[in-house]
């Protein structure tokens, strides 16, 4: 693995609650988590929808028990973002080291929500007692460097809050702003600089334009149309819809794309396997 071979990949793109469903196969029924091998025993991870059990897997069949070290940024807690984190397999391995890299909220540290969440009752093995060697690590809006990736941070419009990350290596550059509402004017001026120029911006996409004016303001997820605007105003290279609705099946999502190519001809729909590079 070399640094001009980077590829952010795509293991779950979908919001709310894993969708194993036919109409869903093409773009993707997991929750969301996406992935980035810096090496062939370091890894970078954006989330632990149910997606992460995937990436998991691939990692034990390609190296077994061999060492490996993981960076996992946690956009925030709501369960489709951590469903998959009990049956990550490098958490079973002595040979790992696994750092969780998150903000605190309602006064308790990353370590502390996690370690209540991966627990009996909820779950039968107990986080603070996997074999891999365990991390925390608070984000307090200081850039953080992973190997010869710097990642920043920025908060977004979410209940509970949430947190956008921008991958910068060298000249590229990946923003990921999943769960976050439209319309709160100072958070979305900040979220256009922070993506000015990204060669990706990956935003959240959950609901039509309609869905979200009759029934969803408040909720704390955007549009396809309110992410072209945000797309428009970073000018950014590519704009990839992200975070799909539950209910939004494959042949609905592509006619979402050649609406919003009709706006912005730039636009991808993120789909599981889809790689993009950093």
């Amino acid at each position: 693995m070399t640094a001009s071979s980077y590829k952010l990949h795509i293991w779950g793109a979908r919001g709310t609650v894993p969708t194993p469903s036919p109409e869903k196969l093409r773009y993707g029924g997991n929750t969301s988590c996406l992935s980035v091998a810096l090496g062939d025993s370091e890894h970078l991870i954006l989330d632990c929808g149910s997606g992460l059990r995937l990436l998991g897997n691939s990692l034990a069949q390609r190296t077994g028990n061999a060492p490996g070290r993981y960076d996992v940024f946690f956009t925030h807690y709501h369960f489709d973002h951590i469903v998959g984190l009990p049956l990550f397999q490098p958490l079973y391995n002595p040979n790992s080291t696994v750092t969780f890299h998150g903000f605190e909220a309602r006064g308790r540290s990353v370590r502390e929500i996690l370690e209540h969440l991966i627990s009996p009752p909820y779950f039968p093995v107990t986080l603070a007692d996997v074999p891999a060697k365990v991390e925390y690590s608070t984000i307090d809006g200081d850039p953080v460097k992973v190997r010869n990736v710097k990642v920043c941070s920025l908060p977004l419009n979410h209940p509970d809050g949430c947190l956008a990350y921008r991958l910068e290596r060298g000249d590229r550059r990946i923003v990921y702003a999943t769960d976050h509402e439209h319309g709160e004017t100072e958070t979305d001026e900040a979220l256009v600089r922070f993506s000015e120029n990204a060669d990706y911006l990956i935003y959240d996409a959950t609901y039509l334009p309609p869905e979200y004016e009759t029934l969803r303001r408040g909720w704390g997820h955007s549009t396809w149309f309110a992410a072209i605007q945000i797309a428009r105003a970073a000018r950014v290279k590519s704009l990839v819809l992200f975070h799909h609705h539950p209910e939004h099946s494959d042949d609905e999502l592509e006619k979402v794309l050649r609406v919003a190519r009709e706006e912005l001809p730039s636009t991808e729909i993120a789909r599981e396997g889809m790689e993009l590079p950093l």
